[in-house]
């Protein structure tokens, strides 16, 4: 009796302490932080990446859009708030985009306060890397798992002791226009995770 009740107190023990999942690349391998990674959304099994764009005919702040089909978009970074170098499931973490714009705000993902005219809130840039707490609440997001493949969340309970009320959410698709914005709730879909490889410069053959 005594040997099973130490074995239940050490499973406990192992068990309360193991770190989440790790989310998993295309090629079967851990999701690195700091590593540019395009995120390909998976609706009908076509891929489209996310890209960028202004929204109501303004120029900046920049908002996050889904990009055209079989184009991948452009690669991101995600920063866990534990500083490890594994991308884990239910960590919050920020997003930050390959991009250089013309706009103050730094290419790194925050959601947006509610919409006048749709009632939702569209993830856009202006977030920064770090500092959790109240002031930075809005640019933490998660990975979650969606079945086979994943899932983008917004619930930033771990980043802000003090903060109470947290509204949690999937993040999805509102189409809009021409474009279809990534926003929390709308239209649901899953992503899987491509490594970037730039592309090799041709050497030249001597004449």
């Amino acid at each position: 009796m005594l040997a099973i009740l130490s074995l239940a107190i050490l499973f406990f023990v192992s068990t309360a302490g193991a770190a989440p999942a790790p989310a998993i690349d295309m090629s079967g391998n851990q999701v690195e932080a700091g590593v540019w990674y395009y995120m390909l959304p998976i609706q009908k099994s076509t891929y489209r990446g996310f890209f960028s764009g202004a929204q109501y005919n303004t120029t900046c702040p920049i908002y996050i859009n889904e990009a055209p089909k079989r184009f991948p978009g452009l690669a991101a970074k995600l920063w866990p708030v534990d500083g490890g170098s594994t991308v884990r499931l239910s960590t919050d973490l920020n997003v930050e985009l390959y991009e250089a714009n013309q706009c103050p705000e730094k290419p790194i993902w925050t959601l947006a306060p509610r919409d006048e005219k749709t009632g939702l809130r569209f993830v856009r840039y202006g977030g920064v890397i770090g500092s959790p707490g109240l002031g930075t609440l809005n640019n933490w997001f998660r990975v979650e798992k969606d079945g086979e493949y994943y899932k983008l969340v917004f619930c930033p309970t771990s980043v802000c002791n003090t903060c109470k009320d947290v509204v949690c959410g999937d993040l999805g698709i509102y189409t809009g226009g021409y474009n279809r914005w990534l926003v929390m709730g709308g239209q649901q879909f899953s992503i899987r995770f491509k490594k970037f490889r730039p592309l090799k410069k041709k050497k030249k053959i001597p004449q």
